[in-house]
This record gives structure tokens, sequence and C-alpha cells, in this order.
């Protein structure tokens, strides 16, 4: 699970990571062992591993510091809308939202390319 939710993370952080030099950037997150992982910049799993180098190369490559917090599950309601594609509800709870997705990265890539 923990994988899963770290994924998104790592994904924005490739997409939007030079937009965010300078900043200190906090996600929200429901799953607990997910913000350990975060918060600690480890994990035993070498998947989640090679997620957080990514993460961590990413934000020393553009400048930004990431930060973890827990939020409960049912408050979670924009993040829990998006995941089960749930895109009416998703523009309903976030209608600043862009209107068109912005395209991800294979899995391939965030994996095995450097930074």
């Amino acid at each position: 699970m923990a994988f899963l939710e770290l994924y998104p993370i790592v994904v924005a952080a490739i997409l939007w990571g030079k937009q965010w030099c300078g900043k200190k950037i906090l996600f929200y997150c429901d799953n607990a062992a997910t913000v350990h992982i975060i918060k600690k910049g480890r994990s035993k799993e070498p998947c989640i591993m090679k997620l957080m180098r990514r993460l961590t190369m990413c934000a020393v490559y553009n400048n930004f510091a990431v930060f973890s917090e827990h939020v409960p599950g049912a408050s979670n309601t924009i993040a829990d809308a998006l995941s089960r594609f749930q895109i009416h509800k998703f523009r309903e709870l976030a209608p600043e939202a862009e209107m068109d997705p912005t395209p991800c990265p294979p899995l391939s890539e965030i994996l095995w390319t450097a930074q």
C-alpha cells in the first residue's frame, strides 16, 4: 500500500518540482506508513526505496523540501474521489483543479531514469 501512496507523490515532484524551487512542500496522506517513510526518508522495501531515492533526488535537484503529515481517511475526500476515478465528485470538491489531466511519465522512467 505504501508504494501506491508514495507513487503519486513522486510523480508530482517530477512534474512540478521546478515550480517548487525554494519551497517547503507538505503532502497530506491517509496512510501512516507512507507518512513515516517520507519523514524518515527510507524503507526496508527495495521498491519503495527506489521511489524515495527518486523523490529525494528530485527535491535536491530542484531545491525544495518535502514534508508529510497524516490526515484521517475520512478527511481525505479529494484524493479519495480521484483515486476511485469519481471524476464528477472530484470536480465538485476541487473546482480549481486543471480541466485537462497532466500526462504522467511511465513507471519505468520513474524507477530507472536518473534525474
